[in-house]
């Protein structure tokens, strides 16, 4: 009987945890359900409310960066190559979020079609607070706008609110939810993003 709850005891503890990604249109698209877009450009800002944590965010992501012995990035530059997922961590979060987004498009096969540009304005990031989640709950969350504008006529094409919620209670989750949070904070944004312009629930093959 005892082996038995010790089995069951952290199974509990798992199942608690809460995965909350919603995405809420403020314009619906005018686009055809389906319609193949390729998204050609990003424009990403944020909100003032987020700088303190942007702040506290890169200095992590800096301190990553010398400690693996690579050289420091200018801030003002844009990153593109190849996807290296490895080296996000160590990116500032304004060249960190692109390079997530752009992945995640391409899985989605948003990179044939209607040419878009994505607007996006992020307005809540804050990860989970190791003390709070182990006496009640506590959850990383990364909240924003996408404006979808044709990159032709400069139209909009609609706009849509994302959040993206991951709760985590007790210490079990909190060792589960393991590092790169903000990376994947973002490829989640990526996904509800990816989900709502196709009008897909899946990836296609």
């Amino acid at each position: 009987m005892y082996r038995r709850l010790m089995f069951v005891l952290p199974i509990l503890l798992f199942a608690q945890a809460v995965q909350a990604r919603q995405v809420t249109i403020i314009q619906p698209l005018a686009l055809s359900a389906g319609q193949p877009v390729r998204i050609t450009g990003m424009d990403l800002d944020f909100a003032p409310d987020m700088l303190t944590e942007l702040q506290e965010s890169d200095a992590k992501a800096a301190r990553k960066r010398a400690n693996a012995g690579l050289p420091p990035l200018n801030p003002a530059s844009y990153l593109t190559g190849p996807q290296d997922g490895a080296l996000y961590a160590t990116m500032p979060f304004k060249q960190m979020f692109p390079l997530v987004i752009r992945d995640v498009t391409r899985e989605w096969k948003l990179n044939d079609g209607t040419p878009i540009i994505l607007r996006i304005t992020l307005d809540r990031l804050k990860t989970a607070d190791a003390a709070m989640a182990m006496l009640a709950a506590s959850s990383d969350i990364l909240e924003g706008t996408v404006n979808v504008v044709d990159a032709a006529s400069a139209q909009a094409l609609g706009s849509f609110r994302v959040e993206v919620r991951n709760g985590h209670s007790g210490w079990a989750q909190m060792i589960v939810r393991g590092g790169g949070v903000r990376e994947k904070l973002a490829e989640e944004f990526g996904l509800e993003l990816s989900r709502h312009i196709s009008g897909r629930r899946k990836k296609p093959d």
